[in-house]
């Protein structure tokens, strides 16, 4: 029994297909948002300042733990202050009234401290899925089909 198959490039692609595509283009989106300003944090760029702890809240994940410090930012050039959250912070970084260097990056409602920030680890991580799974749903248009049994030549 012989196997025919379609010429490359002739399959049409499915609605599904075009949809998972959209959604996967959103999240590639999504992560290249954020990488500059991810970057940034990483090389500790930015507005230089000092952070003022005022409350801390964490919580247990199993070998971890993740804490939330509120306080207020000042940069260095400017007396005006805001309400911000230091970003990757331990329980040592924020006693109350504990004075932190710090780092604004551009992102609304956080700081950075002297230590950085992986976050652009997430965003790379979101770029690389988007075009692995774009470069696995446009491939999958143009590999051979195998035709239907009895349409094809060679009986």
């Amino acid at each position: 029994m012989t196997r025919v198959f379609r010429t490359l490039g002739r399959a049409r692609p499915s609605m599904f297909s075009l949809v998972m595509l959209v959604l996967v283009w959103l999240l590639g989106y999504v992560g290249l948002a954020g990488g500059d300003q991810g970057a940034r944090a990483a090389r500790g760029e930015g507005t230089p300042g000092v952070f003022v702890a005022e409350s801390l809240s964490c919580v247990q994940h199993p070998g971890h733990e993740s804490c939330v410090c509120q306080g207020t930012f000042t940069p260095e050039e400017a007396e005006e202050e805001r309400s911000v959250r230091l970003h990757a912070a331990e329980r040592s970084d924020c006693a109350s009234g504990a004075r932190v260097r710090a780092v604004d990056s551009g992102a609304a409602d956080r700081v950075y401290g002297p230590w950085g920030s992986r976050e652009w680890v997430f965003s790379a991580a979101l770029v690389t899925v988007s075009a692995s799974v774009t470069v696995v749903i446009v491939a999958g248009w143009f590999r051979p089909r195998r035709e239907p049994e009895g349409t094809g030549f060679g009986r």
